[in-house]
């Protein structure tokens, strides 16, 4: 009797064990192992790579804002000239001038500067204007060759107070001797001729090589020293009439590459 008892639970362990429901044995010993480095971890979603309109638009208004603004005074809110000039690094230099007329005019006349106030050390001076560009409003006029190496009348397409013109200036620097080595002197006048004598001119010059500007149209030697501000931005202290409007820029040339 003892071995059919026996028997009997050995065969109704065995049908549990094969008809019940699995076990979760081995997911506690997985929940105590570490990690392994191969399984995947579940990542957040990234965002969409496309910006937002708000964004576009605050970066759109940052841009714009940034932008330089050019001074108040004669060619942007009064009528005459103003003229900015930076170095370059074989001693010429990169202008932009930029004329208001009181009234529309149709025709601008350019020429070379004058740079017959500028004293002795020019005379041997050939300034050069290449690259020239100008605007009449919002229409390019046409400079033959893009240079100006004599008097030229240009003819605009329509009447306009506004003109701006962009340029290469070379032939006006010379060694300052005697000085220390790499100093030098530029001479630098206006393009724009044919403009009554007092017309106003307003003049800037920057760059990091730059050290001072000289009016040698003022007749006192102690206040030819005119510039205001610090490098590398200086501006002449004052208006300049057109007739007069030659300064003379005193700035370092780079080392030789």
């Amino acid at each position: 009797m003892g071995a059919v008892f026996v028997a009997a639970l050995c065969v109704l362990a065995v049908t549990f064990y094969r008809d019940a429901p699995e076990l979760p044995r081995s997911a506690r010993a997985n929940a105590d192992a570490p990690p392994s480095l191969t399984s995947q971890v579940p990542t957040a979603q990234a965002p969409s790579a496309s910006p937002s309109p708000t964004r576009s638009s605050t970066a759109n208004r940052t841009t714009t804002s940034t932008k330089a603004k050019l001074p108040k005074g004669p060619g942007t809110t009064q009528p005459g000239i103003l003229l900015m000039a930076s170095p370059l690094p074989d001693g010429s230099f990169d202008v932009a001038e930029i004329v208001l007329f009181s009234t529309p005019t149709s025709a601008l006349r350019v020429a070379p500067p004058r740079l017959a106030h500028a004293g002795s050390r020019f005379s041997r001076a050939k300034p050069v204007a290449s690259q020239v560009q100008v605007s009449a409003g919002d229409q390019p006029v046409l400079v033959p060759g893009g240079r100006v190496k004599q008097q030229l009348d240009l003819a605009l397409s329509a009447p306009t107070k506004r003109i701006e013109l962009r340029y290469h200036l070379s032939g006006v620097t010379v060694r300052s001797v005697p000085s220390r080595a790499g100093r030098a002197l530029t001479a630098i006048s206006p393009l724009v001729d044919g403009v009554p004598k007092a017309f106003p001119v307003a003049m800037l010059v920057s760059g990091s090589t730059v050290l001072n500007i000289e009016c040698p149209i003022v007749k006192r030697v102690l206040d030819q020293a005119c510039s205001s501000g610090r490098p590398p931005n200086l501006r002449v202290r004052h208006k300049l009439p057109r007739s007069g409007a030659v300064i003379v820029v005193q700035f370092d040339l780079p080392r030789p590459q």
